[in-house]
């Protein structure tokens, strides 16, 4: 369920560059201290440092996955701490930029990049990190700001962050509206607000706001007949695994003191990463070992993995992926897996021969990506109201390029990791309406989670604390 990849040209490589802009140098003059003489200096621990060059890239379109995925030769605790300032500041940007407003005798909108970013750890620090001291935060806030090219404006740094802290037990969100201030408060735009408060009342609306600003835990899949012995492994490497009732062969990470991808059981294949969501559809899938099935947008691999461990060594699993990139990635994990009864399709999924039948399709669709906001914290700085709706015509045309390949009594899988009901419910709906021989099969699930919503159409998962959200509609053709 993978959010529609975002295009970003003359993406920033991770650097800190300083702005030489005239509206800057207003600034500069503005907060009291021109000194133009002032260099890069003073100490900046190397997660803060790290973190600063991650926002930058962020700000100029670097999707935070890619910013997070590239070793920064960080010791273990610096590299929490990086992770942590990266995520927190990306999923409080808005919560943070309005304190900050209120704060800074400058509009702060106009203030340089790299003084926002500055200005947003230290005051991400201050509000969220107790562990971290006061006077920790604004001092390297202050030599991030010269590292990034604003000595003239350290000055100012300082004098707003020192007044954060002192103000910040009295701190208040005052929106436009009831509905707004919750948005401010969450860190959400409020256009999400008005769309999840009709859809999920109120309540509903605020647990996944909660949702969207804590991290998840880690959740890995286990080949099955493995398990034991992947929880030994883990556990000569330092972590420890809790085995979950439900879905079949998940465990959640509850310790991570050793690299979870260094040891030999990874490498052979024995499990992978995927959230809770994922593998909570693929126990719900109406499947038997020894079947066909097409997964139509495969990439990373997680599905087909998970589909081939389901259907045994008989079964047979297609992937296919229209993006070139995305196919490479899904190509290296299949090698690691070993997996031999799952085949690469690398043509169009509109080419393929009509002779070709399955015994059922999974169209995990491009989507807005609305229901994965925790770990794409800054998907929510991206999106808008209109793009919700620029992928329901492609969504469409992949479920009906996929329906003239199934046996009769076939079942097509729909999904996304979107909560929108233009996404979810209405492109069910209209394809049912044009496929009269389809019919929705709505499965059943344990009584022990309330998070997931059942209506003739399909499941909705609510993102929680534990896990990401998501949609789930089974059709069964005939």
């Amino acid at each position: 369920m993978s959010p529609t990849p975002q295009h970003n040209r003359g993406r920033a490589k991770g650097r800190y560059k300083p702005s030489k802009t005239r509206q800057g140098e207003k600034l500069r003059a503005r907060t009291g201290n021109p000194n133009p003489n002032i260099r890069d200096g003073g100490r900046v621990s190397p997660s803060r440092l790290e973190a600063a060059k991650a926002l930058y890239s962020i700000e100029n379109g670097a999707k935070i996955a890619d910013v997070l995925a590239h070793p920064k030769g960080l010791k273990p605790d610096d590299e929490a701490l990086f992770r942590e300032l990266v995520y927190g500041s990306t999923r409080q940007k808005r919560l943070l930029d309005y304190h900050l407003t209120q704060f800074c005798q400058v509009p702060f909108v106009k203030l340089p990049v790299e003084a926002k970013i500055a200005l947003r750890l230290g005051l991400y620090q201050l509000l969220f990190l107790d562990r971290v001291p006061a006077h920790a935060a604004v001092h390297e806030a202050v030599n991030l700001a010269k590292k990034g090219g604003q000595g003239s404006l350290s000055g100012f740094v300082n004098a707003v962050l020192r007044n954060s802290e002192n103000k910040k037990q009295s701190l208040l969100v005052e929106g436009e509206n009831d509905l707004d201030s919750l948005a401010i408060r969450y860190s959400h735009p409020t256009w999400m607000a008005k769309r999840w408060e009709k859809q999920f009342g109120l309540d509903g609306l605020e647990r996944i706001f909660k949702a969207d600003n804590q991290p998840h835990p880690v959740y890995l899949h286990v080949k099955p007949g493995l398990e034991e012995q992947v929880k030994a492994d883990l556990e000569r490497q330092n972590i420890r695994l809790e085995a979950l009732d439900w879905p079949l062969r998940t465990f959640s990470v509850r310790s991570h003191e050793g690299g979870l991808f260094s040891g030999d059981s990874f490498q052979k294949g024995n499990w992978i990463v995927q959230d809770w969501t994922p593998q909570a559809m693929l126990e719900l899938l109406p499947l038997s070992e020894g079947q066909r099935v097409w997964d139509l947008c495969a990439a990373p691999g997680g599905k087909a993995v998970g589909l081939a461990w389901k259907l045994g060594e008989k079964g047979q699993v297609m992937a296919s992926e229209a993006s070139p990139d995305r196919r490479k990635k899904l190509a290296e994990n299949l090698k690691r897996t070993g997996l031999k009864q799952v085949q690469v399709y690398e043509g169009e999924a509109a080419k393929l021969p009509p002779s070709q039948k399955f015994d059922l399709a999974w169209v995990d669709a491009p989507c807005s990506g609305t229901g994965v906001l925790s770990r794409r914290a800054d998907l929510r700085w991206k999106i808008s109201p209109d793009s919700v709706l620029e992928h329901v015509a492609q969504q469409r045309e992949l479920l009906e390029e996929a329906q003239g390949h199934l046996y009769p009594k076939g079942y097509m899988v729909y999904s996304t990791c979107s909560l929108e009901r233009e996404e979810n419910e209405e492109v069910v709906r209209a394809f049912l309406h044009d496929h009269s021989t389809y019919r929705g099969v709505v499965p059943a699930f344990p009584e022990n989670h309330p998070e997931i919503l059942r209506n003739e159409w399909g499941l909705t998962f609510l993102p929680t604390a534990d896990h990401d959200g998501g949609f789930l509609a089974i059709l069964q053709n005939g």
